[in-house]
């Protein structure tokens, strides 16, 4: 009995794991923890991708509705034109962009309402005269500053989640097209951001904004002789938001299938848009931005590189090797980061006869 019981005694002791065996667990668990943690993350991004595509969606048909509404489509932006050729005259413009319009399409109506009552279609109405010296920057009044902190969560891309930056002192996130005259030279203006971070200015951040074409003006507002090449350069491509335009769909020649509505925005970055340190950001309050600097120059130049003072000034993502873009007719299509510059020129432009077709 004596030596049975010991047998057993050692076959029970023997049942453990060695130093040796459980360290072999453990690597094994690491290694499929390290195969499956990529597949998560994908999954993640997929899920992530997805929710940003049915925000770029529900944009879409907040402009169907608008239009179902009015007739017709809600302005790029209401601005100045005089600030193109005296930048000082930046301050007259009132920074109310696409988005705005379309707050309460996005049961977003108790921010819309300090616009809504006195939202004009009139950029003279903001500019300063002998009249009324007073006159300002629409954010600036105290009925709308009071709601333009507030997040609209649609608004947002959740791979990028700009919002997420939104602290006190966050001095590298930065307005787009809030300035005045005086600051570093950018884009060929000279100019500084007014005030230095969201937070200050109660902005808050988007992550999409609207198509304006090739450029946000045509060339008679730009200045540009009607006999030079550049004119037609920058009409042909006129897109669907406008400033100072409220366009209509029967004006989208091309099919509005094939041209582009929206697109997502991240801003600049220190070493790219893909990289860490973000420049520059997108208020919801802003205008449409132009596919020029996504495409070529007037004089035929592909733009190319990561500069900052470029990369703010582009659709861009953080959806790997990817834009999502809303097209006229509320779909959303992905495009290639490295799509032709051709393709995203033909696509920016509402009636520049040239439709691009084939797209995923």
């Amino acid at each position: 009995m004596k030596r049975a019981s010991l047998g057993r005694m050692i076959r029970q002791d023997r049942r453990g794991f060695t130093l040796i065996e459980l360290l072999v667990v453990i690597a094994i668990i690491a290694i499929l923890v390290s195969l499956l943690l990529p597949a998560v993350q994908q999954a993640r991004e997929a899920a992530r991708r997805t929710q940003c595509k049915n925000n770029l969606k529900q944009l879409g048909l907040a402009v169907h509705n608008f239009e179902g509404t009015y007739r017709k489509l809600p302005p790029g932006q209401i601005f100045s034109v005089a600030a193109y050729a005296n930048f000082a005259l930046m301050d007259n413009m009132t920074l109310i962009g696409t988005l705005v319009y379309l707050l309460p399409y996005l049961e977003a109506d108790n921010l819309y309402k300090p616009f809504g009552s006195s939202m004009k279609m009139d950029s003279k109405d903001f500019e300063v005269d002998s009249v009324d010296p007073m006159k300002q920057n629409y954010f600036m009044y105290a009925g709308v500053n009071a709601v333009t902190a507030n997040q609209v969560p649609a608004f947002l891309c959740p791979s990028d989640n700009a919002a997420a930056a939104l602290k006190p002192n966050s001095a590298d996130f930065t307005l787009w097209m809030i300035r005045t005259a005086g600051g570093p030279t950018y884009g060929g203006f000279v100019m500084n951001d007014i005030p230095s971070d969201p937070i200050t200015s109660r902005h808050a951040l988007t992550n999409y904004t609207g198509c304006t074409g090739r450029l946000v003006a045509t060339s008679s507002e730009l200045s540009i002789s009607s006999t030079s090449p550049d004119a037609r350069a920058v009409d042909d491509y006129e897109g669907i938001f406008r400033l100072n335009k409220q366009k209509k769909f029967s004006d989208v020649n091309d099919g509005l299938s094939n041209t582009i509505m929206f697109g997502e925005v991240t801003g600049a970055f220190t070493d790219g848009y893909r990289g860490v340190g973000r420049l520059r950001s997108f208020s919801w309050l802003i205008g449409p931005l132009g596919m020029h600097y996504a495409a070529k120059s007037l004089a035929g130049v592909v733009y190319g590189g990561t500069r900052p003072t470029l990369e703010d000034a582009k659709f861009t993502s953080r959806h790997t090797g990817i834009v999502q873009y809303t097209m006229g007719d509320g779909s959303v299509r992905a495009l290639s980061t490295n799509t032709d510059a051709d393709v995203l020129l033909r696509l920016g432009g509402a009636s520049d006869g040239q439709v691009v077709s084939g797209l995923e």
